[in-house]
């Protein structure tokens, strides 16, 4: 009886550690893409449901939604985003208050002045939404760089989410 228990104990515990622990559960995300306000472009943001558990797959499911861009819908109601649809998450990592997100190099592709700042923020309060992550480090193809493309940009240091949301 014993061994009976326990070989029940053994194939049925690793599901259900996995079913109660680990498994992705749906989740509530804000994505923050651009929107023309009172004559003024600023963020807004809308809502995605991901599968994660902990901070950092949330935070790639969120990335992820920003960087597949508005729904029809959205585009249709005035929001749209800057960040280029050639851009790919690479990493999210977090830690110390701190989000790393790694992005590839078409994130630097086209625009001016407004539309990298536009590209910053949004990818600054996608990522500061979770308590956990205070700012966000943005990389470009794994590696830390001085500024974002040739508008120079500032992203050598996390950058905190501001008080009042950015117009740009």
């Amino acid at each position: 009886m014993r061994r009976a228990l326990a070989a029940v104990l053994i194939i049925l515990l690793p599901p259900l550690v996995w079913w109660l622990f680990i498994r992705p559960i749906p989740v509530t995300v804000s994505v923050y893409f651009t929107r023309t306000v009172a004559g003024e472009n600023t963020l807004a943001a809308v809502t995605r449901t991901v599968r994660a558990r902990s901070t950092e797959s949330r935070l790639r499911g969120a990335y992820r939604a920003l960087l597949a861009g508005p729904t029809a819908e959205e585009r249709a109601a005035g929001y749209s985003t800057e960040i280029p649809a050639e851009t790919r998450l690479r990493a999210v990592v977090a830690g110390a208050g701190v989000a790393a997100v790694d992005l590839t190099a078409a994130i630097e592709a086209g625009g001016g002045s407004s539309s990298m700042q536009a590209r910053v923020w949004q990818i600054v309060y996608t990522g500061t939404q979770f308590p956990s992550a205070r700012a966000v480090r943005i990389l470009i193809e794994g590696q830390a760089r001085q500024a974002l493309g040739g508008e120079g940009v500032i992203i050598d240091a996390p950058i905190p989410r501001p008080e009042r949301t950015p117009t740009f």
